[in-house]
């Protein structure tokens, strides 16, 4: 077994054994702490099966040659929104914006590009759009995005200009 494996597993019994003597002794913050795991579970349990589907659809679907004209080192602007509004339509947060970007990377999508679009599916999902536009007013949203979006562009250049060949090699080896 894997160093990585052992702590792992010693993680998850100390969580499970925490939360069982939290429950036992009346711990309300370990009882709470564990609900709201659960609860986190739960939701993930209900999104993945549609993320699957979408990450598969994508794969199979979207033509490699398409993602290089629109998306690769010619694509210019134009790539970085198609990502910004790639991003607008990411369901369920990064554990569905990653393997995305990771089939992306396989159809040979340029690396600012990628980093484009997960930042943007952090900032700009349409469920945290309008939740945010609800509470904070639409201004505050777009004051938010002319902020926001260019620097995401911005640091994902600077990001590929810094590390983009060194992370394509280890890319590249990992494979």
């Amino acid at each position: 077994m894997k160093k990585k494996d052992i702590i792992l597993y010693s993680l998850t019994i100390l969580f499970l054994s925490f939360s069982l003597i939290s429950y036992l002794i009346s711990f309300n913050p370990g009882v709470q702490l564990f609900r709201n795991y659960w609860d986190y579970f739960k939701f993930v349990l209900s999104v993945m099966p549609v993320v699957f589907l979408l990450i598969g659809l994508f794969k199979v679907w979207v033509k490699k040659e398409t993602v290089i004209k629109h998306m690769g080192h010619n694509s210019g602007i134009k790539g970085y929104l198609l990502a910004i509004i790639l991003a607008f339509a990411c369901i369920g947060g990064l554990f569905a914006a990653l393997p995305i970007s990771k089939q992306l990377y396989n159809k040979g999508s340029r690396l600012s590009v990628i980093m484009t679009y997960l930042g943007a599916a952090c900032v700009c999902r349409i469920p945290m759009v309008l939740w945010e536009a609800s509470l904070l007013g639409w201004e505050f949203t777009a004051i938010r995005f002319i902020v926001s979006l260019p620097l995401i562009i911005l640091s994902s250049i600077f990001i590929e200009k810094v590390f983009g060949k060194n992370l394509r090699t280890e890319l590249m080896k990992a494979k």
